[in-house]
């Protein structure tokens, strides 16, 4: 399969939109995660949280240029991007290392996630090749159904996450 070198999405209403585009300095396609913490559960209403890691510079237009995009402080140097008109959650990034941004899964347009090249395209953005975040908070027989990627129990109080043993 041929990866398309250009991926977009956006917020409910329409009024941000943003393209991904290939990068010679990360994997591409982007690397995807999930992570089954209480703040992303509560902040995209979904019990896993999936998201795909990309540089600043992938994104065009940048997010804060839009009228109606807006960051929430979730936690001292934690921001949580959204759409002030739609209320989509559309990033997560961090003020620690602020060479990527989590762009959240279900902002990519249907086109990609579903139809592209016979949901192929999907697939690889939405299984995790990267990192499932807080699987001490996965629901048996549920949400510890989801394959691929390294596995944390949770963030130790150093902000180091902890490996499944």
């Amino acid at each position: 399969m041929g990866f398309p070198d250009v991926i977009t999405g956006g917020c409910l209403c329409g009024s941000v939109r943003y393209s991904i585009s290939a990068s010679s300095e990360t994997p591409w396609p982007p690397q995807s995660s999930a992570c089954q913490c209480t703040m992303c559960r509560k902040w995209t209403s979904s019990l896993i949280a999936q998201f795909i890691i990309v540089l600043p510079d992938q994104l065009e237009p940048p997010l804060h240029t839009h009228e109606t995009y807006d960051e929430y402080e979730s936690s001292p140097g934690r921001y949580r991007g959204f759409c002030k008109r739609c209320g989509t959650s559309l990033v997560w990034r961090s003020t620690d290392d602020s060479s990527t941004v989590d762009v959240f899964l279900g902002t990519v347009d249907e086109r990609w996630l579903v139809h592209e090249d016979g949901g192929k395209v999907g697939q690889e953005l939405a299984r995790p090749n990267g990192t499932q975040f807080w699987m001490e908070n996965a629901i048996p027989g549920v949400t510890d159904l989801l394959k691929g990627g390294k596995e944390f129990l949770k963030e130790g109080e150093d902000g180091w996450e902890r490996k499944r043993e």
